[in-house]
């Protein structure tokens, strides 16, 4: 499998959880869009669709003056009864539907030879358009007064069609709902129907009665000519076969007798009776036979005329425009709607509280939506249409318009071989649909008809919100839903397997018309009715809501997957990996300008990301003045279908950082995204390049040129080796064996379909392989030749969600049973950390026990065996740090054990709440294999060992003081002794630290950091480096003692520890290192975490698991792996970084590599847990019992006990906390800033 089949492969995103890719819609924009929908086609909303008096009467006069017909808006068979608005009235759907349209006569008189190049109108939804004054005034001008019609692509036939959004005209003009079942002795059931009378009784009958006739109107009288013509010709057959077959029986009758004639006598007369006797009988016969045969002929003519009338009819009303009757389907409808689980709607009220909550105002800190109900009244569908498929089978450009067939063919039959094939312009908006499907149209309503007093309100389809006011003031607000009216299409494509319908396709035509009443509920005070404030918040939020699936927008569900209870994915969305090394660029453009003697220069910076999307995805470090850059750095960027849809360009641009204003664009480089999968040079291997920038506006250059190398590398396809691990299919063991067994299921299915089904065989054959072989790759473990992968993380919802009682007295005085929603209750939302970095946020669900989130992310993981993964639950808190609920720990070597997909319930522990948390997670391998080294984790700790041996090393350089640093800390060796001697080892000088002890360094972004050592000579002003060392840490492997020899340079130091290069300067000697790569976080970040506050919050969660000794996922023979927890280490083993007094005692001359312990040091084991002297003695005195506090005060402190059990004192951290993180954004703004592009992603 390669980047051709990924480009190939059609996959769809079924109902995907938000992300940076997926927002969550707001207020705003639909407003923004709104706005621009107003502009280019008039105010569908508000007075301006009803006409005044004035406009009434001069239509009025107009259409008595000149005749005109002025047609009524509603002729009083609601807005669906008769013709469908929907559909363009102009154009006449062709007879074999095959997605073309008669043109009307004015369009047949039009010229058909159009010039190519004129402009075509675009197609897509008219808010997306730019809006022009201009063109608005005129557009203004065809403004019908029944709403706004625009032209957009009806997303199920992928036709144009015209489309308004629904107005209170509308629904008003809607009937109102019946009484619900059981209202009425009607629809009585149960022991009601029991006392119906008998007058009841006798109209129920004389109803079912008038039911079955008009059921047998639906089997319409035979065509009477054509019955005639039939009848005719039975009889005209009857006496032609009749008299023909008497006929000829009598002459054989008469020839039987002729030997006979010369007879006489009685013999004769005996004879003669005989023969006439004969011929009465096979006249007989002949005349019952034709009789019978006659008698069937005829009812076998009126029932085939019967049938045949009503096909006739049951066509013709397909191809009408009115609506079918679904009485039938409202009434079953009306009975199981209020027997409906209301918590079957959780995922709609999860919705429209994502998009209040993204929406709120400044004043408003919260809202919840903590109660839905359907009601007891069902929503009425007011019609159903069949449709055509119209041009589903075909794609929609970039311009609106549909590829002709011949394009279309050549995009299914022509494979790509990716060599320089020309592709049209422009991303189909629309792809084509494959396989089977039906289309269906839709008009719905809801009108409920109960009175309007509170109890009767308290049926209707409701919701309960609770907004939170500053100072945490709940105000509850009853929502109830007065109205809707609205038309949606479907496309239902077929399967062979059950349900039979795999893809949904729904799509609104036009904005519903969705009439909320919001009642606030205060027990002290009047309950004002319809807040205006509220109300239009209220209504905005659903509209917003509503219209991310208007046409051209759809959304696509896979039904087979929800019915059959599979809510969790199977796969990853991302297709594969590209794989970018950017290696140096030269001769560009100076960003800073030549100023005196100084000459110009630039800061640059290489980011990498999307040429639509926009955001940089990653990006390179900032090399100060520097007009050669050497980064030689690596990123990995997932690709999913979103890039594919849209055509996307991989762009590499470079900057020019400034430090206190915008930085400068010096070139950029764009590569099509399918190329680069479908080219032999990069598709599965990297390719290197060397290209020219370019600048923003086409057609202009740039100077300067950039090296690098970039390839694509799509998921690994499953192997006989995985195939021989797996249980799920015990019959499989091969590839072979599995092709096999697919294709004959396959074959099987579609026997029956057709006489020719080759081409939908082969479809169903591919469609079942990829689908059985993703089910048995995630049944079984990732693939040890491929350890590196596409990681899919996936929160679905926590239940029991509740914070730690601290006193069980007022626990006792104060319990009541388990609630969903309440003031005490947390407002959570969760944190995903992989490996020690944090890299997602979910939105916050404020006061819920059960919250509900179906988000989570895709990341790339370089190596699945050492990667681990926490989730943090946080309680989202006003003037005060988020508390930590809770944290899931998985470590994906050991959850990845069995099988490469996992669908559990995880408790929360060692925070100040409970709950389950239920997460799911696939891993797909990719088709890269990457070295050891960048295999390793960002986070580290360099732990040197304290003895560093000098060869061939100058005498001048011997007695020096050795400075080891990183970016964020550093060490000091020294080779002098108490008495000013040089340490020495076989004649080469040895530098050792203070006590022995090794140097432990936090790295924080290893793959471009550097580890630099120093040749420090001390000055009287300042000291300087009189040689040094650069080893770059992307070029070790983690968790693995390894001995280094470096080279000792005499050079430019400020180049060096810049740019990746292969010499720095004159080379005078080497070092000897033994040094290990730690990976993950430890206690010697704490300082750099300072002022950080998602690096504070992980290293808060790693201390929490430390405290928890984890035995989850501990192996039986207690192994331990290193890194997995923060674990500070103690004063006294505290390294020797801090160093920095040259006058400490004279060390013993000793071999220091046998004093380095064991090869997992204690700080990065678990703490081991000492029993306290209360084991011994049960006494607390004040002094002990201050000592313990003291010793466990981060952990009481995290769980908010001890001091911080009152708000005061967290509040006073809270400040503090705050007061780093300005300190610290104060210190950074005159330095240039990183743009790793590594930023939380969240839904919002």
């Amino acid at each position: 499998m390669s980047g051709v089949d990924d480009v190939d492969a059609q996959h769809r995103d079924y109902r995907r959880p938000h992300n940076a890719h997926n927002p969550i819609p707001t207020v705003q924009k639909y407003r923004e869009e709104k706005q621009r929908r107003q502009q280019a086609y008039g105010n569908p909303d508000g007075e301006g669709n009803e006409p005044s008096k004035r406009d009434r009467l001069g239509d009025a006069v107009d259409v008595f003056r000149f005749g005109r017909d002025v047609e009524p808006a509603n002729d009083g068979n609601g807005p669906y009864a008769a013709t469908n608005k929907n559909l363009p009235q102009d154009d006449e759907i062709a007879e074999d539907h095959a997605g073309k349209t008669v043109p009307s006569n004015d369009q047949r008189d039009a010229p058909q030879d159009m010039d190519d190049e004129q402009e075509v109108e675009d197609t897509t939804e008219g808010g997306l358009k730019s809006a022009n004054p201009r063109k608005a005034r005129k557009q203004m001008k065809h403004f019908k007064a029944d709403g706004t019609e625009r032209l957009v692509t009806d997303p199920i036939t992928h036709l144009p069609i015209k489309v308004h959004d629904f107005t209170d005209r509308e629904l008003k003009s809607t009937a109102k709902n019946s009484s619900p079942p059981g209202f009425d002795p009607r629809t009585a059931t149960g022991t009601d129907a029991i006392d119906k009378s008998d007058e009841q009784l006798q109209v129920e009958s004389h109803e079912s009665q008038e039911a079955h006739a008009g059921m047998e109107v639906l089997f319409p009288p035979p065509s009477f000519d054509r019955t005639r013509d039939e009848i005719s010709t039975v009889y005209m057959h009857a006496v032609t076969i009749g008299v023909g077959a008497a006929a000829v029986s009598l002459m054989l009758v008469n020839a039987l007798f002729w030997p006979t004639r010369h007879s006489t006598g009685w013999t004769r007369q005996l004879l003669k009776l005989a023969e006439l006797s004969t011929m009465a009988m096979v006249s007989g016969a002949i005349v019952m036979f034709m009789r019978q045969w006659s008698e069937n002929k005829i009812k076998n003519v009126w029932d085939v005329e019967v049938w045949r009338a009503e096909r006739k009819r049951g066509q013709e009303l397909a191809k009408t425009e009115t609506a079918e009757s679904t009485q039938w389907l409202n009434s079953l409808f009306t009975s199981v709607w209020p027997l409906i689980n209301p918590d079957l709607f959780t995922s709609i009220s999860d919705t429209l509280e994502d998009v209040m909550q993204a929406s709120l105002p400044s004043m408003v800190r919260m809202v919840a939506v903590e109660d839905i109900g359907q009601g007891s009244e069902a929503l009425r569908i007011l019609g159903v249409r069949w449709l055509p498929t119209g041009a589903a089978a075909r794609s929609v450009g970039a311009d609106g318009n549909l590829k002709s067939s011949n394009e279309e063919k050549n995009d299914r039959t022509v494979p790509d071989d990716g060599e320089g094939q020309d592709e049209i312009p422009g991303h189909d908006t629309m792809e084509a649909e494959d396989g089977d499907f039906v289309n269906l149209e839709i008009a719905f309503a809801y009108r409920p008809s109960t009175g309007q007093g509170v109890k009767t309100r308290a049926k209707h389809a409701h919701l309960l919100l609770a907004f939170y006011l500053p100072g945490n003031v709940k105000l509850p607000v009853w929502v109830d839903l007065a109205g809707m009216v609205g038309v949606m299409r479907f496309r239902l494509q077929l399967c062979p397997d059950p349900p039979f319908f795999s893809i949904c396709t729904m799509s609104f035509m036009g904005q519903p018309k969705v009439t909320l009443s919001c009642v606030p509920l205060i027990k002290k005070g009047p309950n004002l009715m319809d807040v205006p404030l509220i109300s239009k918040f209220v209504q905005s939020s659903m509209d917003a809501a509503l219209a991310e699936y208007v046409a051209p927008k759809s959304l696509t569900l896979d039904l087979k997957d929800m019915m059959m209870g599979d809510d969790f994915k199977k796969d990853t969305v991302a297709q594969g990996v590209i794989m970018v090394h950017i290696k140096h660029a030269f001769d560009f453009k100076e960003g800073d300008t030549k100023i005196g003697p100084w000459g110009g220069s630039a800061d640059p910076y290489v980011s990498v990301g999307w040429a639509k999307f926009g955001k940089p995805l990653w990006s390179t470090r900032v090399l100060k003045s520097n007009m050669e850059p050497h980064w030689d750095e690596w990123c990995f960027v997932c690709v999913t279908r979103d890039e594919l849809n849209v055509d996307e360009k991989l762009r590499l641009q470079l900057w020019d950082s400034d430090r206190m204003t915008a930085d400068d664009d010096l070139g950029r480089i764009e590569l099509d995204l399918k190329d680069l999968m479908k080219s032999n040079e990069t598709n599965g291997r990297m390719h290197d390049r060397e290209d020219g920038f370019h600048a923003l506006k086409a057609g202009q250059g740039m100077p300067g040129k950039l090296s690098w190398s970039v390839g694509y590398f799509s998921k690994t396809r499953i192997t006989d080796d995985q195939l021989t691990m797996q249980e799920e299919d015990p019959n499989v063991k091969s590839i072979q064996q599995l092709k096999d067994k697919v294709y004959k299921e396959a074959e099987g299915k579609l026997r029956e379909a057709s006489e020719d089904h080759r081409k939908e065989v082969e479809q169903q054959k591919a469609e079942d392989f990829k689908s059985r072989q993703d089910e048995l790759i995630i049944a079984s473990p990732p693939s040890e030749d491929y350890p590196s992968g596409i990681l899919s993380i996936q929160i679905h919802q926590i239940t029991g969600l509740e914070l730690e009682t601290l006193n069980k007295h007022k626990a006792s005085a104060e319990a009541t049973d388990e609630e969903e929603e309440g003031d005490d209750l947390p407002s959570a939302y969760c944190n995903i950390i992989v490996n020690h970095k944090k890299v997602f946020k979910t939105r916050t669900k404020p006061k819920n026990s059960k919250p509900f989130f179906n988000a989570g992310c895709e990341r790339f993981i370089r190596d699945v065996r050492n990667t681990e993964v926490h989730i943090a639950v946080r309680d989202a808190r006003v003037h005060e740090d988020d508390a930590l609920l809770g944290i899931v720990y998985l470590p994906l070597e050991r959850v990845f054990k069995e099988r490469s997909q996992i669908n559990s319930i995880f408790p929360l522990a060692g925070g100040n709440g409970y709950g389950r948390m239920r997460v799911s997670m696939v891993f797909r391998s990719v088709q890269v294999q990457l070295p050891r080294e960048l295999r390793g984790w960002d986070y580290g700790t360099v732990d040197i060992k304290p003895y560093i041996k000098g060869v061939d090393v100058p005498s001048d350089i011997g007695p020096l003081r050795l400075k080891v640093r990183t970016p964020l800390d550093h060490g000091k060796l020294h080779s002098r002794g108490r008495k000013g001697h040089v340490r020495s080892e076989d004649g080469q000088p040895v530098w050792t630290t203070r006590k022995s002890r090794p140097i432990r360094l936090p790295v924080r972004a290893r793959y471009c950091a550097p580890l630099i050592f120093e040749f420090r000579q001390d000055a009287t002003l300042r000291d300087r480096t009189h040689a040094f060392c650069i080893f770059w840490l992307k070029d070790i492997p983690d968790n693995e003692e390894q001995t280094k020899r470096l080279t000792i340079w005499k050079g430019d130091l400020k180049l060096a520890e810049d740019n990746v290069l292969d010499s720095y300067g004159e080379k005078v000697g080497e070092i000897e290192v033994t040094l290990t790569m730690w990976s993950g976080l430890s206690g010697y970040h704490e300082k750099v975490a300072k002022g950080d506050k998602h690096l504070i919050n992980v290293m808060e969660v790693l201390d929490t698991c430390n405290d928890q000794e984890w035995t989850n996922w501990e192996e039986s023979d207690g192994s331990e792996k290193p890194g997995i927890n923060d674990n500070k280490e103690t004063e006294e083993d505290s390294s020797d970084s801090s160093d920095s007094s040259d006058d400490e005692e004279d060390e013993h001359e000793e071999d220091a590599k046998d004093d380095c312990g064991n090869m997992v040091p204690d700080f990065l084991q678990k703490h081991r847990k000492t029993d306290s002297k209360m084991s011994e003695d049960g006494g607390r005195g004040p002094i002990t019992q201050l000592k313990e506090y003291k010793a466990s005060q981060k952990t009481l402190h995290r769980k908010n006990r001890g001091i911080m059990q009152r708000k005061g004192p967290r509040t006073l951290a809270w400040m503090k906390h705050v007061g780093d993180r300005g300190k610290r954004k104060m210190g950074h703004i005159f330095h240039h800033h990183e743009r790793n592009g590594d930023e939380i992603e969240t839904e919002v």
